[in-house]
């Protein structure tokens, strides 16, 4: 005896999902992973002007290195502090340079004001985030951006 599909099965057959493939099977890819901390970051293309975020240009080529300490925030969000170290090209610290921060989830606490480096070519801010967020960074002309997951949650 053949038995008739209930209309819910045929709905799923007609938008191509079996429940025998797992409805659960389709997950978005995970984000690639961060950089190492004091990693030096690559330089973004010119952004559009919206985007700005203006500093004062330095006038030599620099090497930024930008990381979250610690490198995920809590599961559930939280803080984490964004350090920013900036060198001259041969490796010696560069006091005195403009940096600007952005988040595109949570708050800093600059909340865009303009940060400068110290005698160590360093600077810091803190991300306070529910979500994973992408940092973009201005340091004196050139910009970066890294990204600050969400730890997984324990299983």
């Amino acid at each position: 005896m053949c038995r008739r599909p209930a209309p819910a099965a045929l709905l799923l057959l007609a938008l191509g999902l079996c429940a025998c493939a797992g409805l659960g099977s389709h997950k978005a890819p995970p984000p690639p992973p961060p950089p190492p901390p004091g990693q030096p970051l690559t330089p973004e293309p010119a952004p559009k002007e919206e985007e700005y975020l203006p500093v004062k240009p330095v006038e030599e080529q620099i090497v930024v290195a930008a990381w979250a300490e610690p490198k995920e925030l809590p599961t559930g969000g939280g803080q984490a502090q964004i350090l920013v170290r900036v060198q001259k090209r041969g490796g010696r610290r560069f006091a005195g340079v403009e940096v600007r921060l952005r988040t595109s989830s949570g708050t800093l606490y600059s909340d865009g004001r303009v940060l400068v480096t110290d005698d160590q070519g360093m600077t810091r801010d803190r991300l306070t985030s529910r979500r994973a967020a992408v940092i973009t960074l201005n340091a004196g002309g050139t910009r970066y951006r890294f990204q600050v997951p969400l730890a997984e949650a324990p299983r």
